[in-house]
């Protein structure tokens, strides 16, 4: 089961392609905290939104450092007669960074109207308006390291 290491660009246009990432932050105790969340990738970053308040919010404000991962499985292999040779093909991406909370409604209006056109699928939507940007939390995540994955098929 070879695994493969992917290059940076393969790992950044991996993660511009899917649609579910999990993030880990740790609180001020170093107690780790994952969160299965839509994201949108641009330039570099990472983006998602979120409540105003809540202990991911909390984690970042006490310790903005975090992982943020995004994977895919291809396939289970099972083998009857051989349990350790039983393996998950996939492709994962991690990323190491740091967080910080937009401020701006503006800033934030424009990213959630990108977010809500990544998962609307080509239909139509109500943008986003600055006053409604109020209402919720936007962060940034600086990609400072970025690595991926594969665990392929020996063929």
């Amino acid at each position: 089961m070879p695994v493969l290491w992917m290059s940076e660009n393969e790992a950044r246009d991996f993660l511009a392609t899917r649609a579910e990432g999990r993030l880990a932050t740790c609180d001020a105790a170093g107690q780790p905290y994952i969160t299965p969340l839509n994201y949108l990738y641009r330039e570099g970053k990472i983006y998602f939104h979120s409540k105003l308040t809540g202990r991911k919010l909390d984690n970042i404000a006490e310790n903005n450092l975090v992982c943020f991962e995004v994977s895919k499985v291809e396939k289970l292999t099972v083998s009857t007669d051989r349990p350790c040779a039983c393996s998950t093909r996939y492709t994962s991406v991690l990323v190491f960074g740091a967080a910080r909370v937009i401020s701006d409604d503006a800033e934030k209006a424009v990213l959630l109207n990108l977010l809500v056109e990544k998962y609307a699928g080509g239909k139509a939507f109500e943008p986003v308006e600055e006053k409604h940007a109020a209402d919720c939390a936007v962060v940034e995540i600086r990609v400072d390291e970025i690595s991926g994955k594969m665990n392929v098929d020996p063929e």
